[in-house]
């Protein structure tokens, strides 16, 4: 579970980046397009003006494309911190019980095989002993 968020975590982060240098070059060509379009005249002046129109919407859409993205990493890394708190939190009193009983049976385990190593020596003594016989 927590692989495949994480996976999905790096996937969305590596979006991110792209867009985010996607970004950093739209900046650029909008810088130059403004520069191109204070010394353009007539017709070109519109087309430039229209590039620039276009530029900036670009611009706004890849920026909230970057907005979401990160927004969406962020609620990703948050779901998988509370899923992993809300196991933590039902997995650790059930480990210690389990612990605490394997503890309490290994105890019981070591009690029956010191018991049983004591009646087989005194059933071997009692066998050697001429008495018995």
């Amino acid at each position: 579970m927590t692989r495949g968020i994480l996976g999905r975590v790096d996937m969305v982060r590596g979006k991110l980046e792209q867009l985010e240098g996607r970004l950093v070059a739209l900046q650029g060509q909008l810088k130059v397009l403004r520069g191109q379009a204070k010394e353009a005249r007539g017709t070109a002046r519109v087309r430039l003006a229209r590039l620039e129109r276009q530029a900036t919407a670009q611009l706004a859409r890849l920026q909230a494309t970057a907005l979401r993205s990160r927004d969406r990493v962020t609620d990703a890394v948050e779901t998988s911190h509370r899923r992993l708190a809300q196991i933590m939190r039902t997995a650790e009193p059930a480990f210690r019980r389990a612990l605490r009983q394997a503890r309490e049976l290994q105890g019981a385990a070591e009690r029956t095989r010191r018991g049983l190593k004591a009646g087989v020596r005194a059933g071997r003594e009692a066998y050697r002993r001429p008495e018995a016989r």
